[in-house]
This record gives C-alpha cells, structure tokens and sequence, in this order.
C-alpha cells in the first residue's frame, strides 16, 4: 500500500502564515491540490503549497496567520474607547426620553367614537 506524501491542513497554515479555512476554500475551488488519506485529512504537497503561498522560515511558524485581524490596538485605547461609546449611548438615550416626553405632550388626544349618526337627528 503507498500512502500520499505531503502535510496536513493544519502543518500548511501554519508554515504559509494563512488560516486553514482559506487553505480549505483552494482545496474545494481547485486552486490547490490535495489528497485526502483513510482519515479524511487532507494531504498536501509541500511543491504545490509553495506554488500558491510563498513558506515562511523555520522559526516565524509561530507567529500570527496572515489572514487573521491584527490587535494593534493596546488595552488603554481600548478601554478608553468604550468608555466614550458608553457615554454617547447614555447622551442618545436622553435625548430619545427627552423627544419622546414631547411628542406625548404634544399628542392630540385619540378622537372618540361616536355614538349618534347625523342623519338619525334631521329626521325626528
């Protein structure tokens, strides 16, 4: 029995810096050849890999994939930005009350329903 050589989705990610759904998207589009082997893992030649997506060296495998976002943002910033969203939301929702006590006292009252009809009045 001759097993397929290559690497697996996961080893291909993380030597090419991309995420394995994107991998798996050429897989199925047919962008990138792979095999699958008697577990269902999918199999990659690391010629064909190369072809695609430029291999990254043997010490930056573990830096972060290409496709993910960056969090170049430090936690301060962060803090500090939701800290002014909150008070942006609790000013609108003033504001919203404020409209709203309006609008009820400007409000005309619901017309009532009558309960004689005109023509019944000319005729007694």
């Amino acid at each position: 029995m001759v097993l397929p050589m290559g690497i697996t989705l996961l080893e291909a990610a993380r030597r090419t810096g991309r995420d394995k759904s994107t991998l798996r998207r050429q897989i199925k589009t047919g962008k990138l050849s792979a095999t699958r082997d008697h577990n269902g893992t999918w199999l990659i030649e690391v010629a064909e890999l190369e072809r695609l997506h430029p291999l990254r060296p043997a010490d930056d495998t573990e830096a972060a994939p290409r496709d993910a976002p960056a969090d170049s943002a430090p936690d301060s910033a962060v803090d500090a930005l939701v800290l002014e969203l909150r008070a942006v939301i609790a000013d609108l929702r003033q504001d919203r009350d404020q409209w709203r006590e309006q609008a009820q006292r400007l409000a005309l009252p619901a017309p009532g329903r009558r309960t004689w009809r005109w023509w019944r009045r000319s005729s007694a």
